[in-house]
């Protein structure tokens, strides 16, 4: 118990393999392409793995350098359906997980020209970057998702006409629209860029009529969000996005990152007190739990709150950002 898991997600002793037999085969770049081919699904398995992380800091400081070492065998295999998946969804978490909970509380203090804002919409616009080669991938384009939202297919039936609906486009593309939702999010005085919105929105529908438990709960976190962070006149509906987080909670306690998403996209906008001392009860308590998990204890006990392991992750940076918005609260409320 409270062991890092960081190491788990990238096998160390598989990757310097592969790349010990590129070193080999380096004058051979279609060797390299082959060796690449047989080792890149071990990119996209390595996610799962880094989704254990239970400590902010240590995802923080090394997952760039596995960013990095990815975004080097791309320049191999450019059209490499499971590097990009890794890819994508490797910029777009660390691109939420840390610069975007960095800014949180830049945004909180009214700092003028965050530097974290302009670190995560480089991270998200790599994931992005990184979403459209696997559409190329795919004999798709920007363009041809962007003319589908006025055809009565729409987006949904675009993508389900040219993907297999397998975990590693699912992945791909909601990580994808992610990113694209989050872009939009953190400029929305660029008119251009906020009309982007439905396009991934569409992703998003597409993505969750598949598999609406995908990823922990990412399709009701972004319902909830994209409902609670628009206000009526602008076709958002707040008190449906409240319905979605309240619903989603009760029946997923151990997903701390809704509650904080709860109280970012709807309790603070809103300036609901009453929500945000509810949720803050047992944020707090969870604050404690999660500090004692990343300890060895004698006793062994395994707290169901941690049973799944993929959800660390999720819950060290909910942690992470409850502790910048409790900072501040006297600012807020």
């Amino acid at each position: 118990m409270g062991v890092s898991t960081f190491s788990k997600g990238l096998d160390v002793t598989k990757i310097f393999g592969i790349l010990a037999f590129l070193v080999v085969f380096s004058g051979c770049s279609s060797m390299r392409s082959v060796a690449l081919k047989t080792a890149a699904p071990l990119f996209m398995d390595s996610m799962a793995g880094i989704e254990g992380e239970g400590s902010w800091l240590q995802f923080k400081m090394g997952t760039p350098a596995n960013l990095t070492l990815i975004d080097g065998l791309l320049a191999v295999r450019p059209l490499d359906e499971n590097l990009l998946a890794a890819a994508i969804k490797g910029n777009a978490g660390y691109g939420f997980g840390v610069e975007e909970t960095l800014y949180l509380e830049d945004k909180l203090a009214e700092v003028e020209n965050s530097v974290h804002k302009e670190r995560a919409l480089y991270y998200y616009t790599k994931a992005f970057n990184y979403g459209l080669k696997y559409l190329e991938a795919n004999d798709l384009s920007l363009d041809e998702l962007t003319k589908s939202l006025k055809t009565k297919q729409g987006i949904v039936g675009l993508l389900d006409s040219q993907l297999s609906g397998d975990m590693t486009s699912l992945e791909s593309m909601l990580y994808m629209g992610q990113s694209l939702g989050s872009m939009v999010n953190l400029q929305r005085e660029n008119i251009q860029m906020v009309s982007y919105l439905p396009l991934a929105k569409g992703i998003f529908d597409w993505v969750c009529d598949v598999k609406r438990d995908i990823a922990h709960g990412m399709c009701d976190i972004f319902y909830g969000s994209y409902e609670a962070g628009r206000p009526a006149m602008l076709g958002g509906n707040p008190e449906k996005g409240r319905e979605i987080f309240e619903k989603f909670i009760k029946e997923n306690p151990a997903n701390w990152l809704a509650r904080v998403s709860f109280l970012e996209h709807f309790a603070i906008p809103q300036y609901d007190e009453d929500i945000y001392l509810s949720q803050k009860k047992d944020l707090e308590k969870f604050v404690v739990l999660h500090k004692e998990q990343l300890k060895w204890s004698p006793s062994g006990d395994e707290n169901p709150m941690f049973a799944n392991k993929r959800l660390r992750l999720f819950q060290a940076i909910a942690v992470k950002r409850f502790e910048i918005i409790k900072k501040y609260e006297k600012d807020i409320f």
